[in-house]
């Protein structure tokens, strides 16, 4: 291999760097522009945020000793004149603004059309309608991103707060020009899922990023849906007009999991442990009573010398005896049997119940086949047992009728 010149990643940043620190022209600008992304870091004081205009954006810090120096608070949507030096940050070669002062020069563009169409949907009744959502849902729909990080999440939470739960999935597009129209297509696709609960959401993403769910057709069909819906836009700091259409607004992806299963699998059961222990203190708090009746009882007998009554009282101790003993062992038997009765529920819920009774459930391309329509010959699917799966191509496909 012949000799070459070569250099290193940060030396070719910290070249960069110096060429841009050189330029005066962009070491003193003044830049007009729409505050997005806009964060201020409690612990250090410093601002971040994303300055933009129509075709192009730049990120900039304030550092805190110029933030202390501000008389009013930015925020995103913000239309802002910036005062500062353009730098190379070398860890990443990124270009960046180092703003050392802000003059507000108005309120921006999408910010103004977000506040239009929120206050628009407002008087026509769209923020008005919050149903409740079940305590123990049967299905759930989500509807989001295939690829995104947070339909996995979900899934997961799901599963595991509630693994009885059956989920529906329609993927959509949730940024861009033609995802308002996705999302609309999702939530009409999912009135006939017969869900109990529809989550719909992504997760977080610049202004520009989440802009779909503020879009004013999608809000009314978010509006329109029979089966109540949950929304689940970005961050917690991330308010969008799905939020306030929605019967209830989670702040993230993950937390909407969490509030459409209020009641996870481990507290179902602990409801039945507990309702077991309430019986059993009950039975039992129940005995110490008799028995005291029972003492006391014998004192009295005692205490009558004559022997008709000692005999008399005898017999009428030993009925009572009976009789108590005959009516614990009936509580006992009837809070048993609904005690196995709710167990036998749960383990007939319990999906791997019915593959051990030699059940078995096929897939393709990991979705569920229900019909002989789902396949073609030479499809190759997967068929899961009680103890493992396998594979198997379609050879010959018969209809019911035939």
């Amino acid at each position: 291999m012949p000799d070459i010149f070569t250099v290193t990643v940060s030396q070719i940043n910290r070249r960069l760097a110096t060429i841009v620190k050189g330029d005066k022209a962009l070491n003193d600008v003044y830049v007009n522009g729409e505050i997005s992304n806009f964060t201020l870091h409690q612990a250090s004081g410093h601002i971040y945020f994303t300055l933009k205009d129509e075709s192009a954006s730049i990120k900039c810090v304030m550092f805190s000793g110029y933030a202390a120096k501000l008389g009013f608070m930015p925020y995103s949507g913000m239309s802002v004149l910036i005062h500062g030096g353009v730098g190379v940050y070398e860890k990443d070669g990124a270009n960046q603004l180092y703003v050392t002062e802000i003059m507000p020069q108005g309120v921006g563009e999408m910010f103004l059309a977000f506040q239009q169409a929120k206050q628009t949907l407002e008087k026509e009744g769209y923020f008005s309608q919050k149903r409740e959502l079940p305590a123990i849902p049967r299905k759930v729909c989500i509807i989001t991103a295939i690829k995104g990080a947070a339909l996995q999440d979900m899934l997961n939470i799901l599963s595991r707060r509630l693994p009885i739960l059956d989920v529906v999935v329609i993927p959509v597009t949730v940024q861009g020009a033609t995802a308002p129209e996705s999302l609309i297509r999702g939530i009409e696709a999912a009135q006939s899922t017969d869900a109990d609960v529809i989550i719909i959401g992504r997760g977080g993403g610049s202004a520009e990023d989440l802009s779909a769910f503020n879009d004013v057709e999608y809000a009314k069909a978010l509006f329109k849906s029979r089966i109540p819906t949950v929304s689940a836009v970005g961050h917690e700091t991330d308010t969008t007009i799905s939020d306030y259409v929605a019967d209830k607004r989670a702040p993230t992806p993950s937390a909407a999991a969490e509030l459409v299963t209020p009641t996870p699998i481990g507290d179902i059961i602990a409801g039945i442990d507990s309702s077991f222990d309430f019986i059993r203190g009950t039975l039992l708090y129940r005995f110490e009573e008799l028995d005291v009746r029972l003492d006391n009882i014998e004192k009295h007998i005692t205490a009558l010398t004559p022997g008709k009554k000692l005999d008399s009282y005898c017999r009428e101790l030993e009925l009572i005896s009976k009789n108590i003993h005959s009516s614990a062992l009936g509580c006992i038997n009837r809070y048993e049997a609904l005690l196995q009765n709710k167990a036998d529920y749960i383990s007939a819920l319990n999906p791997l119940t019915v593959l051990s009774r030699g059940y078995s459930f096929a897939e393709k391309e990991g979705k569920i086949i229900n019909s002989v329509k789902d396949l073609k010959e030479n499809d190759i699917i997967s068929v899961t047992l009680k103890d493992g799966a396998f594979y198997a191509t379609v050879r010959e496909i018969t209809k019911k009728e035939e």
